[in-house]
């Protein structure tokens, strides 16, 4: 019997164990003019909480320079007409790099707002390679979304670009693999009070496929 018992207790719990997704993408080398960042390749995974790690490697940049954009837009809810660039790609949210200063955009209304940074949010450069990460709840909960990376020598006289995946391809397509938020039931007496006033109550958000808990407001 207690061996039963605790094979059962091991097949609850082997779903939540070791979900994690980690997947590489590459573009072509020298695809672009040389004056622009040259994205050869993203790698994006994500770990048990949910935090999504995208490395975008830029192979002839040392460092960025002032006059350099990197942006990766991310499609969460796999549909072009919604979000920002509807009708071509619908990306919800922006990821990137302005002249040093790294930015989280949400599409609002179908124009870009930068004002609010998420606190999962950060970036970094080293080595060649441009870090961006957030958690999928800042990324709308997507389980899976499609995204693409540009980038750009804003300069004046000859601005210069590149694409990862090159235009006229589908964006790539990511899968977050973590275990879903572990659901709380809050306690009887709010329980029995939700049930006494419900309007007192205010539904606070899961992970999709998890059941909404009421709280009192």
């Amino acid at each position: 019997m207690l061996g039963l018992a605790g094979t059962a207790c091991l097949l609850l719990l082997s779903p939540l164990a070791g979900a994690s997704n980690n997947m590489l993408y590459s573009d072509g080398t020298a695809d672009a003019p040389p004056a622009a960042p040259d994205v050869t390749g993203v790698q994006v995974s994500n770990d048990d909480a949910g935090e999504v790690v995208f490395r975008i490697t830029i192979p002839n940049r040392a460092q960025l320079a002032g006059t350099d954009l990197v942006s990766l837009l991310l499609d969460a809810d796999g549909k072009t007409g919604t979000g920002c660039a509807r009708g071509i790609f619908g990306a919800e949210y922006a990821l990137g790099v302005v002249a040093g200063r790294y930015v989280f955009g949400r599409c609002l209304r179908g124009l870009w707002e930068f004002g609010k940074r998420p606190a999962s949010f950060g970036g970094s450069f080293a080595s060649s390679t441009l870090t961006l990460k957030a958690n999928r709840r800042d990324l709308g909960g997507a389980g899976r979304f499609a995204f693409r990376v540009g980038a750009a020598a804003a300069t004046r006289a000859d601005p210069a670009y590149d694409f990862a995946p090159d235009v006229g391809t589908a964006g790539w397509s990511y899968e977050v693999i973590a275990p879903p938020q572990a659901v709380m039931k809050p306690p009887q007496r709010r329980r029995t009070a939700c049930r006494q006033r419900p309007r007192g109550c205010k539904i606070t958000r899961r992970w999709p496929g998890s059941a909404p808990q009421a709280s009192p407001a």
